[in-house]
């Protein structure tokens, strides 16, 4: 005879509706904010939630499908700007993917990740593409080359905000600050990526 003052377990099947994709989404952030990719564990994310590990699965497939999704909110609402000339709105792209990128911890190292598993609606490649619209001309050739300037500057985004991070946790560990000149080399070599596109425009 079961003991009525015991608590009923609560099982997986009890435990997944109380779930939903946007707070196990939040708790994967605080995770990473707090400890970093390496300890963004679907274990150590279920016992966060007070759940068990496969009543994730309920919302999310995967450990990559977990990342894709906090890689989308990384990149959300990151849009090609509005200003006339190409160069400009290169340069204000790259700028604002390195600040969401650098605003979370690992967050290249995420965004990198779900990429290479296509896990992730965003593409910073593909944005940066379409920012440099009106730099050649409307060739086929142009257009590839526009494609590969794009992943070229997404390339870069994506290494500036690796070392960022990188020399962010050194400074931590050594008690001190980051040095300075992360952003002036990111600025840098998205000049010379935009410069060489420039050069390649018959138009000129």
């Amino acid at each position: 005879m079961s003991d009525p003052a015991a608590p009923a377990d609560p099982g997986p099947d009890r435990a997944a509706p109380a779930l939903n994709r946007e707070v196990i989404l939040t708790a994967a952030r605080g995770i990473l904010d707090d400890y970093g990719l390496a300890d963004l564990t679907m274990r150590r994310l279920a016992r966060s939630l007070d759940v068990v590990p496969g009543a994730l699965y309920w919302h999310i497939p995967s450990k990559q499908a977990l990342l894709g999704g906090v890689a989308d909110d990384i990149l959300a609402d990151v849009t090609v700007p509005d200003l006339p000339d190409w160069r400009d709105r290169a340069r204000d792209l790259c700028a604002t993917l390195h600040d969401r990128l650098t605003a979370v911890r690992d967050g290249a190292e995420v965004v990198t990740a779900a990429l290479a598993s296509g896990t992730t609606a965003h593409d910073p490649a593909a944005l940066l593409t379409e920012s440099l619209g009106g730099a050649l001309d409307d060739s086929p050739a142009a257009r590839d080359l526009l494609a590969t300037a794009g992943w070229a500057l997404s390339r870069l985004v994506l290494a500036a905000a690796t070392d960022a991070e990188a020399a962010r946790s050194a400074a931590a560990a050594a008690g001190t600050s980051p040095a300075p000149g992360g952003d002036g080399d990111l600025r840098t070599g998205v000049d010379l990526i935009l410069s060489g596109l420039s050069a390649r425009d018959p138009r000129r």
